[in-house]
């Protein structure tokens, strides 16, 4: 997994993001599975003798079984007077071998082509998920993964439109073939994608799988309430119509009102902060902490860390462009065990 920040400025664009890829592997545990009953209750067997079982899947899951670190999610897509970067989330590599971020420096070599470089965002967000989408076909192009269980492959793309005073921010989604607006005109504000519940926990004051427990337990605990309510006042109806020795009068409405709909007031938890105005160095300095936070949970958390190592950060500026700040280069350090020069 990955965490992607996006953060939009009156004056910049910060993205940041970490640096851990990781494989995974469909599993499913033996021992959930039932064995196939015949019409008499007995075990089903193959040809061989071996007992033929039941799978739903439902109990399908992808299981980390690999992660490695260096790996690097934030590419430039477009330079000149329309500055343009992207960070990805979700499959890393296709099945020919090719990485998301060779893809996108193929993607960046082919815009200088150009005869007409793009001159808004927009145009260039679109453009790639067209080129990315091609080779997502590719990838699942006679594969017989069912669709659900196809890897996401997303994007955050920003940058500054030829004409833009604003930065503006979409959202790609590869798999489903859709681009969305998340900010653009002068909205500022943050985006997020990948594995983000403990940012989503600071920003919103709850994470989305929270919210869903939350919910589901409320509506499954008033639903069985309801029942019970209804149930007792129809017992106690009909014990006193039967002392009475009468019976209940026809035309007579005896449902109870449907239950009540617990609604929490959600955006009373989010952390009450002004984005627009937050200078530059902060901004930088804030989507560095939202990248640890999620770093560091994966970190301490049980099983393989999927979200960690170097945290990257890029920025973005009208006059300026597309900088990466601090990237190291590569060295060359273990030198052999001789020690002539």
């Amino acid at each position: 997994m990955t965490i992607n920040i996006a953060l939009a400025t009156s004056d910049a664009l910060v993205f940041g993001c970490d640096s851990i890829a990781s494989t995974a592997s469909y599993m499913v545990d033996p021992f959930s599975l039932e064995f196939q009953k015949d019409a008499s209750g007995d075990t089903q067997k193959d040809k061989d003798g071996n007992p033929l079982v039941a799978l739903e899947m439902s109990k399908v899951e992808q299981v980390v079984t690999n992660a490695w670190g260096g790996v690097q999610k934030m590419f430039c897509l477009h330079q000149g007077k329309t500055p343009v970067v992207a960070v990805t989330s979700g499959l890393a590599r296709f099945k020919d071998g090719r990485t998301i971020k060779s893809m996108a420096e193929e993607f960046a070599e082919k815009q200088k082509e150009r005869a007409k470089p793009f001159v808004n965002v927009e145009t260039v967000a679109n453009e790639f998920l067209r080129f990315v989408r091609r080779a997502y076909n590719n990838h699942y192009r006679g594969s017989t993964i069912p669709e659900k269980f196809k890897d996401e492959l997303n994007f955050l793309v920003g940058g500054y439109g030829r004409d833009d005073a604003f930065p503006s921010i979409y959202r790609l989604k590869v798999k489903e073939n859709t681009i969305k607006v998340e900010r653009s005109k002068g909205i500022t504000g943050l985006s997020w994608e990948g594995q983000s519940d403990s940012v989503e926990r600071l920003i919103r004051g709850y994470s989305w799988n929270l919210r869903n427990k939350i919910e589901s337990y409320a509506r499954d605990r008033f639903a069985a309430h309801h029942k019970e309510m209804t149930d007792a006042v129809t017992r106690i109806v009909n014990d006193v119509l039967s002392k009475l020795g009468v019976t209940m009068p026809t035309g007579i409405d005896t449902s109870l009102p449907d239950s009540a709909q617990l609604t929490p007031p959600w955006d009373g938890a989010k952390l009450d902060m002004t984005y627009s105005s937050l200078p530059t160095q902060d901004a930088v300095r804030f989507v560095s902490f939202l990248v640890n936070l999620q770093s560091g949970a994966s970190k301490f958390a049980y099983g393989v860390a999927t979200v960690g190592g170097r945290t990257h950060i890029g920025v973005v500026t009208k006059a300026g462009g597309f900088v990466m700040l601090d990237e190291p280069v590569l060295k060359h350090t273990d030198k052999g065990f001789g020690d002539d020069l």
